[in-house]
């Protein structure tokens, strides 16, 4: 027999439709966030062609990075002022220019003002539009627009294909504080030291090196390694081990939103003790009982899953957020805030939009550190063509005295091989410099990896630096080896956890007869 159902049920159901569509928009904002890096880098890329008129090269202009650049021509070239347009779009979630709007993360700023000890206030007007937006609204920077969040998330997921190949992940529980001393001894260490920590290891800041490296086609081995690490640690230790206790920016934000007036709330008199909020959380709370202090970042996503419509957002203020660490991180943080002021605004930008000619044909780029010297090798063009020469610079200067280094150096170019040791291509070129910086020429024979190898002496030992190039298009051997090598690894894997399904299986029949 049909029954209508009563006008509560059918209330209930526009709810819960309701909270299914604000998670259904809080992915596309995320999906958002990430495109909206991608293009602001894209542009950054096409700034240098333009500016160059490497645009019209066709050699530098080639696959699907070339047809995106084109693509980019055409539409950017309709605006009335292209060059403008392109000056006010730049940047990462580090800190970034949107159609003139300087936003910049308010831990980029807090660490850029400890380690200058200064103060510029386009950098804190660029870090006020977040900041507002958390003091209202609390850590929504985490759960709607971090593009880390995506990835981390992701990850707590695969934990459940862990568990259903019989490959158990560890549950090991650290403490919410760390990340609070971890923002306080950052602060602490950039004010003292004068050199900043935090874009180093803080996700958001990563995945914008990432995002250079990839489009640029520069080096992203270490921002990979380092998300690599985070992942690795919440896929087989601890579940959103970054986020929940060691994320610095989400430890500010937490500070920030502590008194946000928007939070979730528990209607007491509707809530069965069911716990369907609990596993659900991705900060790790027990909504029932935490949602209401600062580190709950109002994703929503208890609300959604509630049955009993218990958990609703509500207007609110609370004191209870300032216990436990953060009166003396909150102290660090007003110091800071006091010093006097002069700093440079900081945009995601490759190391090469502050060189002093500006603008410049695109290159690749790699720094690194020896001793007390800083070097910079650079390739032109950025990708080598294979039988033509490509040109080979090297800057080594003082990190001390800014003086450029004046001995002779060696480079010499290597084949990477995947089974066996690099093979040279030629002798090791000794370049005298005659001008700064270090130059020479290398020809590639065919397309391939390769290694450039600067040698030098640093405080009289010798010291070697491989640099990677890719030259050209390789075949893609090397991926289908480890494509290959991952099937047969998820197989293995499969056919292991679907014998001791079945070896519990019997046992359990075995013991019901």
């Amino acid at each position: 027999m049909n029954q209508t159902s009563s006008p509560t049920a059918r209330a209930f159901t526009r709810r819960q439709r309701f909270h299914r569509a604000v998670q259904a928009l809080r992915r596309l904002v995320q999906i958002a966030s990430i495109a909206l890096v991608l293009a602001l880098v894209t542009l950054s890329l096409y700034a240098h062609y333009r500016a160059t008129r490497a645009i019209e090269d066709p050699t530098l202009t080639r696959g699907w990075r070339g047809s995106v650049l084109l693509a980019v021509h055409q539409a950017v070239g309709r605006l009335p002022s292209p060059q403008a347009f392109l000056d006010s779009c730049k940047g990462t979630h580090w800190s970034m220019r949107v159609l003139g709007l300087d936003l910049t993360d308010p831990l980029a700023a807090a660490e850029a003002l400890a380690a200058s000890k200064r103060v510029h206030w386009p950098l804190l007007l660029g870090a006020l539009v977040p900041i507002l937006l958390t003091v209202l609204l609390g850590r929504v920077f985490c759960s709607w627009l971090c593009p880390a969040n995506v990835l981390f998330e992701l990850s707590g997921k695969l934990r459940g294909l862990l568990a259903f190949a019989e490959i158990p992940p560890a549950d090991v529980r650290f403490s919410r504080a760390n990340k609070y001393v971890l923002l306080a001894v950052g602060l602490a260490a950039a004010a003292v030291l004068g050199l900043p920590f935090f874009a180093l290891v803080y996700p958001p800041a990563v995945l914008g090196r990432a995002a250079h490296g990839w489009i640029f086609q520069t080096a992203a081995v270490g921002s990979l390694a380092v998300l690599g690490l985070i992942v690795a640690v919440e896929l087989f230790v601890s579940p959103r081990w970054w986020c929940r206790t060691m994320c610095p920016g989400g430890a500010l934000y937490a500070l920030l939103g502590a008194l946000r007036p928007l939070r979730v709330r528990l209607d007491a008199a509707k809530c069965t003790g069911c716990k369907e909020c609990v596993p659900v959380c991705e900060p790790g709370l027990n909504p029932v009982r935490e949602s209401a202090r600062m580190e709950c970042d109002n994703c929503a996503a208890c609300i959604r899953h509630c049955p009993e419509d218990a958990l609703v957002f509500r207007l609110g203020t609370s004191s209870a957020p300032f216990r436990s660490s953060a009166p003396p991180v909150a102290l660090l943080l007003g110091l800071v805030l006091a010093m006097p002021l002069q700093a440079h605004h900081i945009l995601g930008l490759p190391h090469y939009a502050y060189k002093e000619n500006y603008p410049q044909v695109p290159q690749l780029e790699y720094p690194a550190a020896a001793g007390p010297y800083d070097i910079l090798l650079t390739s032109y063009p950025g990708n080598p063509v294979p039988g033509e020469k490509t040109i080979i610079a090297v800057y080594i200067k003082d990190r001390t005295t800014g003086r450029a280094y004046e001995g002779e150096i060696g480079i010499r170019a290597l084949r990477s091989r995947l089974f066996s040791d690099p093979e040279p291509l030629a002798p090791a070129v000794r370049v005298v410099p005659c001008e700064v910086p270090h130059k020479t020429t290398v020809t590639f024979p065919e397309a391939g990896d390769y290694w450039v190898e600067l040698t030098f002496d640093v405080e009289g030992k010798p010291e070697s630096i491989p640099f990677p190039i890719v030259a050209g298009n390789p075949s893609p051997a090397g991926a289908v080896v480890t494509l290959f090598g991952g099937v047969m690894l998820t197989l293995l894997v499969t056919v292991r956890a679907i014998r001791i399904k079945r070896a519990r299986r019997a046992r359990a029949e075995g013991r019901a007869a």
